[in-house]
């Protein structure tokens, strides 16, 4: 048995089911779920969005079948804005997981930012920003938001830096993206933006980290936050592309 989570389904043939998962053991894969769009059938894996689940991989090959699916504890209930942040914390892992390749504690960091979801009075860009981070690091490419790669000093929030992606955040001009140590103490901290052009460059900064490893292909979950409606964060936090 292994925890999963269901990051997208989609039919195959005339009542099956491909679904990606990601799992605490074995990462993010594919199983082969027969007849389950059968009418009349209650499929396991429909309500299942965004909710822990325990299953067994059963079946010989790449592709095997997800058995003995159970819940472990309450779904995450997303809605509106949170629904949309959801399924593009799901894209990520879709684009930047490698097959089969175990990620127990991106696992772990993925649960925890669903929980925040649905909490009450989420900031988005504090999660999204967060996760991105997070990923970023799991995936062995991520910076120490914390202090300078070049001098090693504290970031300071007054002071104004250049973030270089294959060096880390620079004390001195470089050949970087130049940042406000407010928005670098923010990312690292986890720490909301109150400025709405502070917001969009932590936004803009983190996607042209994302970029070399999820491609630069649109984001379906964008146009899905677009149509919901606004709770006060109005301004795309999405990707970009």
């Amino acid at each position: 048995m292994t925890r999963a989570f269901v990051l997208h389904t989609r039919p195959w043939r005339d009542t099956s089911l491909l679904v990606e998962w990601f799992t605490e053991d074995f990462g993010r894969l594919t199983t082969y779920q027969r007849g389950a769009r059968n009418r009349g059938k209650k499929s396991p894996l429909r309500p299942m969005a965004f909710q822990c689940l325990h299953m067994m991989l059963v079946g010989r090959g790449d592709m095997k079948t997800a058995t003995q699916i159970e819940p472990v504890g309450r779904a995450h209930l997303l809605q509106g804005q949170s629904l949309a942040v959801g399924f593009y914390l799901n894209e990520l892992l879709m684009r930047a997981l490698h097959r089969q390749e175990p990620a127990p504690v991106l696992f772990d960091i993925y649960a925890r930012h669903l929980a925040e979801l649905a909490g009450p009075s989420v900031d988005f860009g504090t999660v999204v920003r967060g996760f991105e981070r997070d990923l970023l690091a799991e995936l062995g490419v991520g910076i120490d938001w914390q202090s300078t790669a070049d001098t090693q000093e504290p970031i300071d929030p007054q002071a104004q830096y250049w973030l270089a992606p294959e060096e880390g955040i620079l004390q001195h001009r470089g050949q970087g993206y130049p940042v406000a140590g407010n928005i670098l103490k923010a990312i690292a901290d986890n720490q909301a933006l109150a400025d709405t052009e502070d917001r969009r460059q932590a936004r803009n900064l983190l996607q042209s980290l994302l970029v070399p490893h999820v491609g630069s292909a649109p984001f379906n979950s964008r146009a899905l936050w677009r149509t919901q409606p606004q709770s006060g964060q109005s301004e795309q936090i999405l990707s970009t592309e």
